[in-house]
């Protein structure tokens, strides 16, 4: 009971929980010896109720079950945590021993529970449930804010690592020598730890794809130690900083993702098909922030993504990573942990926040893009928090900047020439009449001429039923249209991208859609038929 102290750490164990992720789970909180007069009060109360007795040390419910003790319930915890409240029902399980002290979401309620560290039968369970809920008189509810839960971690790690000694020099050497692929990741982690302040509550998110041509072991154990050099989120001093990864297979997955809220974590994904949910919420609040309207909760953390395609999208910044990187010492990776540490300041945070803000309310806003524009005022606050600013040093840091964001503007340019080549090729049917076949009478036909002997790239089909009857349509396999596009030079990590492209311009009538051949379906992509 909260007057007899039993639960007086619940709040910070259930608010540490939930920070760490579990949502949906029965917490224990440890165990606690009951006072000896809140003991004789509960004993009262199962003396005075009607449907229970006690003899013994033990309590008989009215259906003639017995245990052992007694349980009560003590209130419920609501623990709001990123503007999402969750609600516990506090358990204290009173037995001759000790006291178990539990916390129970108010969703799991109802129905059957298991506690985590008492093995009870299902009866003796329902019995202790029946006697807390007729001997409890009333369920107050305590409530407390945690909005930013990785702040404490933060603080407590950069504290360690901000008043070492910085080599300037050295620091823009690295800065130069590895532009092209380490300033995003500087900018999507600072992202990620700026927002567990209070400043940055209006900045729009952004997504940070990063993808290859080719996997290397090399370039993957590179790219964690960095982010574990700049990652101040983890909680506890023994922890090693390197981030949670996230295999994305499906939309479920997303759910562990969800529950690590504002740490820095990795989402790997082949395709990017299993993260549209996240995209949905992406698109969801830019159209509320643009219309005024009521923005949906926050997502819980910045997307860092590894993935093996573009995504093309403007709030997202796809960047390529080099085939081979140079892996950096341990001096060098403390040289980016002492430079994070002394970026994340409160100073230097509301200083990005003052600048992207004043870049939005400026005349020139409806030429700008929010998300790019955000992430320049986080480069810039870390080269002038770390580097003298008419240095060597700067000049090489702040030079390296700048060629990296020419060369990424390049590759976008090429990305985009090459997805306008691949759109009007696939929009010229003439190019490719003669690999266009009739609709094949059976599925294996179909994947031997399209996918196995390489024979054709689609076949005609003319639905006869159906809203599409009437119409007639050419239609690829998945694999036969990504040959046909190579043609026009585009790789394979651009085919996800083409395709969302190729839908929004009404060229790619329908993906991944049946047709009926034999005694199967055959998924393929359809366009218009030119020839009708």
């Amino acid at each position: 009971m909260r007057n007899g102290k039993v639960f007086r750490n619940s709040a910070t164990i259930i608010a540490g929980s939930l920070a760490a992720g579990q949502t949906g789970s029965i917490l224990s909180l440890g165990r606690r010896s009951l006072p000896d007069r809140a003991e004789r009060d509960l004993i009262k109360r199962i003396k005075a109720d009607e449907g229970l007795s006690w003899a013994n040390g033990a309590t008989t419910t009215a259906n003639g079950v017995t245990v052992p003790g007694f349980a009560i319930w003590n209130g419920t915890q609501a623990t709001n945590v990123c503007e999402y409240t969750h609600r516990h029902r506090l358990l204290a399980l009173c037995r001759p021993d000790t006291c178990y002290l539990y916390a129970v979401p108010v969703g799991m309620l109802g129905r059957k529970i298991v506690l985590p560290d008492l093995d009870l039968a299902d009866f003796e369970l329902e019995a202790y449930q029946c006697i807390a809920d007729r001997i409890t008189p009333t369920c107050a509810e305590y409530t407390q804010e945690l909005l930013h839960p990785a702040k404490p971690a933060i603080k407590s790690n950069r504290a360690e690592w901000r008043d070492d000694f910085l080599n300037a020099e050295a620091l823009g050497q690295l800065l130069k020598r590895h532009a092209g692929w380490i300033f995003p990741l500087i900018a999507a982690t600072l992202d990620a730890q700026f927002r567990s302040f209070a400043a940055c509550a209006d900045v729009p998110i952004c997504c940070y794809n990063f993808t290859a041509r080719r996997p290397s072991m090399q370039v993957e154990q590179t790219m964690r130690s960095v982010l574990g050099a700049l990652n101040f989120t983890v909680q506890g001093e023994y922890c090693c900083s390197s981030p949670v990864e996230i295999s994305v297979q499906d939309a479920r997955d997303l759910n562990d993702w969800a529950g690590c809220l504002d740490r820095i974590v990795l989402l790997r994904t082949a395709t990017g098909a299993p993260l549209h949910p996240l995209f949905d919420k992406l698109d969801e609040s830019i159209r509320q922030s643009n219309f005024g309207g009521v923005l949906p909760p926050r997502l819980a953390t910045v997307p860092i993504i590894r993935s093996r395609t573009f995504f093309g999208r403007a709030d997202t910044i796809d960047v390529e990573l080099p085939s081979v990187i140079e892996p950096l010492s341990d001096w060098e990776l403390d040289l980016l942990r002492i430079a994070a540490a002394r970026t994340i300041t409160k100073a230097n945070i509301v200083e990005a926040h003052r600048r992207w803000h004043g870049a939005m309310r400026s005349q020139a806003r409806y030429r700008l893009n929010s998300f790019k524009e955000w992430r320049r005022a986080i480069v810039k606050v870390f080269l002038e928090a770390n580097l003298p600013s008419h240095g060597t040093a700067f000049d090489d840091a702040y030079g390296g900047w700048e060629s990296a964001q020419k060369s990424q503007f390049e590759a976008e340019a090429d990305r985009e020439d090459k997805l306008q080549k691949a759109l009007a090729l696939l929009s010229d049917q003439s190019q490719y009449e003669a690999e266009i076949i009739p609709k094949p009478s059976s599925f294996e036909e179909a994947v031997c001429l399209l996918d196995e002997d390489k024979t054709a790239v689609a076949f005609r089909h003319a639905p006869t039923q159906g809203s599409d009857k009437g119409q007639r349509f050419v239609v690829f396999s998945n694999s036969s249209m990504l040959r046909l596009l190579q043609r026009a030079g585009l790789r394979p990590e651009l085919y996800e991208m083409f395709k969302k492209r190729a839908s929004e311009v009404g060229l790619l009538v329908k993906q991944s859609r049946p047709v009926k051949l034999g005694d199967h379906t055959f998924n393929g992509f359809w366009i218009i038929d030119q020839k009708f």
